[in-house]
């Protein structure tokens, strides 16, 4: 520096802190630049892909529009041969031309509303397509450009709502759960209330309705006591249903079902001018002319109902005594509604083979009446269904049950001896039955075949068949019959001639000895005691 002039000095290049940082400032500005450059870039890239969508929209909507020109130029085609058509039969049939005119206006008047429409659509699409011209170059000139964007940024709130939907779906559920609650709470007293639906049957009402009964005996008397007896039946039953009456208490069940038993067939009897009969008398049956029938038909039916439902409800021996004889007394009624007849016979029948001694007499009375009354309908069912009830219980036999058995042996008899003609054809069905139970046992000597002959249904069976047979006799109708009974015994015997069933050997030469002396037919006995 010393060496130097002024001069020198001033004409030579120097570096300064100012220099250096001119040129830091340089570089920043041509960073910028370098960004601003690429952000355009980016921005031209955005503008173009949308300008290519936006054409291709255009494209779609111009193809859509040229098939709707199409559809709309067929259309028309369709008019114009419409029109030609019209005017080809002026010209061939003027006469039907001009009725077309009078009465068919719509016809004519077709093609010229058709066209003006077609007309009109088409001037639309002209300026819809127009629009849309104008509207995209209107689209391309209001593009965001990135600039606009940076300005308007989305600032989100400083503090965020959070979403309530579970909250209010458990409220939702909470409510509705409370509103079901509420709901079974309002249905409970309803379903109380209609159990409670009717009257309540008091004693004093109890008594009123005897005392008129007993004096003069009327239907609408009769229809209070039927209802209330149904509702003493459906409460004892568990079963809900509408009635006008209520029964509630042992002591008004007690004194409705007593008042219907005693007071309820004298007062049907008195109010249909019906003569009073005794047990082995034949009952009248109420005519169809009769009105006063006809008002309480219906009454009575449900009456009876109602006492065969208490009846299969009912278990005690003493009460079930006591409704089988209100029922004998109600035969006659019965027998007046054919369903009711044949489930009173199913009921009967299955009192007869099952039940106690006096109720299995009771339940004969009843079907012996039923039979009586009706012949013709009840002989043959009634037939089938205790012989069948018969084979069923005699399966076990004792010292107990052979009385019982021999009971149902001798009113079976009586029941086949009504008609001989169709006890000749079910004894025949059935003696054939056990003949053929036993061929399958000579001809297969297996232990289920013999089995099937050697027990005490097969015996039973055949005692009840000789039994009717000694008791038949004289009977030129089943008189025949002796003869196969007597060889179906006789194999029986043979089959296993062994000492194991010498007791079975006894039973059958005692049915032999019986039939024998009943029938006065002879029956060879003593080679089967020699053997």
């Amino acid at each position: 520096m010393e060496e130097l002039s002024v001069d020198e000095f001033m004409l030579g290049d120097f570096d300064s802190d100012s220099d250096k940082e001119d040129t830091a400032v340089h570089q920043k500005q041509n960073q910028k630049k370098r960004k601003n450059e690429g952000l355009k870039k980016k921005e031209k890239q955005i503008a173009s892909k949308q300008q290519k969508k936006l054409q291709e929209a255009s494209v779609n909507q111009k193809q859509t529009k040229i098939t709707d020109l199409k559809n709309t130029s067929k259309t028309k085609k369709t008019s114009k041969t419409h029109t030609q058509s019209l005017e080809a039969l002026k010209d061939k049939d003027p006469e039907f031309y001009e009725f077309l005119k009078e009465e068919g206006k719509d016809l004519l008047a077709f093609n010229e509303s058709d066209d003006e429409e077609l007309s009109s659509d088409d001037e639309d699409l002209d300026d819809e397509v127009q629009d849309d011209d104008s509207d995209k170059e209107e689209d391309y000139d209001d593009i965001p450009t990135s600039s606009d964007e940076e300005g308007d940024l989305h600032q989100p709130p400083q503090e965020l709502e959070v979403a309530s939907d579970v909250s209010m779906s458990d409220e939702d559920e909470e409510e509705e759960e409370g509103g079901d609650n509420d709901k079974e709470e309002e249905d409970k007293p309803k379903k109380k209330e209609k159990k409670k639906k009717g009257l309540l049957v008091t004693s004093k009402m109890i008594n009123d309705w005897s005392d008129t009964v007993q004096k003069t005996p009327s239907a609408n008397v009769l229809k209070e006591m039927i209802s209330a007896f149904r509702a003493a039946v459906h409460q004892a039953g568990s079963e809900v249903e509408s009635s006008k009456y209520r029964v509630e208490g042992s002591a008004v069940y007690n004194a409705v079902i007593r008042m219907c038993l005693t007071l309820i067939p004298a007062a049907l009897l008195k109010h249909l001018g019906l003569p009073p009969l005794t047990d082995l008398q034949k009952p009248v049956l109420p005519s169809k002319s009769n009105t006063k029938w006809k008002k309480i038909r219906l009454e009575i039916k449900s009456y009876l109902t109602a006492v065969l439902q208490l009846l299969s409800e009912i278990t005690e021996t003493s009460m079930v005594n006591v409704m089988v004889k209100h029922v004998f007394k109600l035969v006659a009624y019965y027998v007046t509604f054919p369903k009711l007849a044949k489930a009173l016979l199913k009921k009967m029948t299955n009192l007869w083979s099952s039940a106690e001694e006096t109720t299995r007499v009771v339940a004969f009375l009843c079907i012996n009446r039923q039979v009586m009354i009706s012949q013709e309908t009840m002989l043959e069912p009634c037939i089938k269904q205790m012989y069948i009830a018969y084979v069923k219980n005699c399966k076990f036999t004792s010292p107990t049950t052979l009385p019982l058995i021999n009971f149902m042996q001798r009113s079976l008899v009586e029941i086949l001896t009504i008609d001989t003609v169709l006890g000749y054809q079910y004894a025949f069905i059935y003696i054939r039955q056990l003949a053929i139970h036993l061929r399958n046992a000579i001809t297969v000597k297996k232990k289920e075949n013999v089995q099937a002959v050697y027990n005490w249904q097969y015996i039973h069976c055949l005692a009840l068949w000789v039994r009717l047979m000694s008791a038949a006799y004289p009977s030129e109708v089943l008189q025949p019959l002796i003869y196969p009974l007597t060889q179906t015994i006789i194999g029986t015997i043979k089959l296993t001639p062994t000492a194991r069933y010498f007791p079975l050997r006894f039973h059958c030469i005692k049915m032999m000895n019986t039939l024998s002396e009943s029938t006065n037919t002879f029956i060879p006995v003593l080679p089967f005691l020699l053997e």
